[in-house]
């Protein structure tokens, strides 16, 4: 970000930074949620009525909502950060193609006026 708000300009490095940014995001999401289950219940605790105080305490005890819930808040704020930015690198590489676009047509239309 600051490389960025100094210059305006993204590099090829910051892009790959950006790329590893967003995949690390995803990554972490996804495995907070599903290969930890940190929200879900243990079979152990579904079948069990004092297993299930036993969970429910240290889910108290750890407070895994709270924790859970700034990584969530952290991780939605990379998440807006990044996709801002892909999208700023998208709309540059839709203008640079538009200019291409342009280039290419008047570049025809000049072959055509000298052809006649």
């Amino acid at each position: 970000n600051s490389s960025v708000e100094r210059t305006g300009v993204f590099t090829a490095v910051e892009k790959k930074s950006l790329f590893r940014l967003v995949a690390l995001n995803n990554t972490i999401f996804a495995d907070v949620i599903a290969k930890i289950g940190i929200l879900e219940r243990s079979d152990t605790a579904w079948k069990y009525l004092e297993y299930a105080d036993v969970w429910e305490k240290l889910r108290e005890e750890f407070e895994i909502e709270n924790r859970f819930q700034k990584i969530e808040f952290k991780l939605n704020l990379i998440q807006q950060n990044s996709k801002f930015f892909l999208e700023v690198l998208a709309g540059d590489k839709s203008n640079t193609l538009e200019w291409i676009i342009i280039i290419l047509i008047s570049i025809e239309i000049i072959v055509m006026t000298v052809e006649i």
